[in-house]
């Protein structure tokens, strides 16, 4: 796993390369900018057919011509290098004077199989079904309803179910992107205070392995669809902790554990409107001990012009599942509203924020 850099050094190179963004946004003529924005399809459709092809591993142990790369992948040399050029001009593979490519700390990223790795993630997010259902999302604005199950003929928790190869694909992008935030969210929070966690919503572990690994006297509860629950029991015996674990399997919105001091929810209330939201807090709230804690983690979308990427993700939720991004203001008024206590919100160094809460006791 990457090692972060110091929490100042982070926060002074995101704030310099915010003012580039915005003195080069100045710079370029509107047309152009459009022009950019427009055209940014194909480096996810690039780096979609990069990580299909499994490119970056052909690399691996070191520079390889063209040519060469196509003999081991079975692709047209020519082609081959048109792929490669176009990558290594986004920093994604580098060209040398003798015509070879070689991976960048980018492309290195690319390589499944690795700590680090990427793939899962550009595999999902470049996969025709989802790239079709972003393609409706016209259709939502018109409608403010998801399209997915317009597009795809279902519900897309219903299409991960009936479509195994893209589940999968799914499930390890949302393993990876749990634990591409985890170091963030890891040096602003002390889990090893509590003594059962309950990870509600948890898919596969990833999270509540992470957790347990931070909390080595804490047991785990994870609660879980049965079908998404099946698979956890493997990542979790892998991560060593299975023995700390119950896996109890049913739906957020009718049940939830009565035997944590920590329930942690990450990106699962941005998936439902407000309503939904509310019923699954509304249910946890029931079943929870009025001293336990609980531990939303989440995008807080910032106010006016600032970049980031819960406004895209917003749209995300919007095409997909119905789901919203929230404000500070919206969290607090979801929360407050389902019987809790307003959060203090912690935020990280990655997209996600911490709102940390407790259930309101009657006066």
């Amino acid at each position: 796993m990457t090692r972060l850099p110091p929490t100042t050094l982070l926060r002074a190179a995101a704030s310099v390369r915010a003012a580039l963004q915005r003195v080069t946004g100045r710079m370029v003529p509107p047309e152009v900018a459009l022009l950019e924005l427009a055209s940014g399809f194909m480096a996810s459709r690039t780096l979609f057919a990069v990580a299909e092809l499994g490119v970056a591993g052909v690399l691996a142990d070191g520079p390889r011509s063209p040519a060469e790369v196509a003999a081991v992948l079975g692709t047209d040399p020519d082609a081959t290098y048109r792929l490669l050029r176009a990558c290594a001009a986004w920093g994604v593979f580098r060209e040398g004077p003798d015509g070879r490519f070689a991976l960048t700390p980018t492309a290195d990223r690319l390589r499944s199989g690795t700590a680090d790795s990427m793939r899962d993630v550009v595999l999902m997010l470049g996969h025709p079904d989802y790239q079709q259902v972003w393609g409706g999302l016209a259709g939502s604005v018109r409608t403010g309803t998801p399209v997915a199950e317009h597009t795809l003929g279902r519900s897309l928790w219903e299409h991960l179910d009936h479509d195994p190869a893209f589940g999968a694909t799914f499930d390890d992008a949302m393993s990876r992107l749990t634990a591409l935030d985890w170091p963030t969210v890891a040096a602003v929070y002390d889990f090893s205070r509590f003594s059962t966690i309950a990870d509600v919503g948890g898919g596969h572990g990833q999270l509540l392995a992470l957790m347990l690994s931070a909390a080595p006297t804490a047991r785990g509860i994870l609660l879980e669809r049965e079908a998404v629950a099946r698979r956890a029991e493997e990542l979790l015996r892998t991560a060593g902790v299975l023995d700390r674990v119950r896996i109890q399997p049913g739906s957020f919105f009718d049940a939830a554990p009565d035997d944590a001091d920590l329930y942690v929810l990450r990106r699962v209330l941005h998936d439902f409107d407000d309503e939904q939201a509310a019923a699954v807090l509304t249910t946890l709230r029931s079943q929870m001990p009025d001293d336990a804690t609980l531990l939303v983690v989440e995008s807080v979308v910032p106010a006016g012009n600032a970049r980031h990427l819960a406004k895209a993700l917003d749209l995300d939720m919007m095409v997909f599942v119905g789901g919203r991004e929230r404000t500070d203001a919206e969290w607090r008024t979801l929360l407050t509203s389902t019987g809790f206590e307003p959060p203090r919100i912690v935020p990280t160094l990655s997209s996600v924020s911490l709102l940390e809460s407790s259930p309101r006791r009657s006066s």
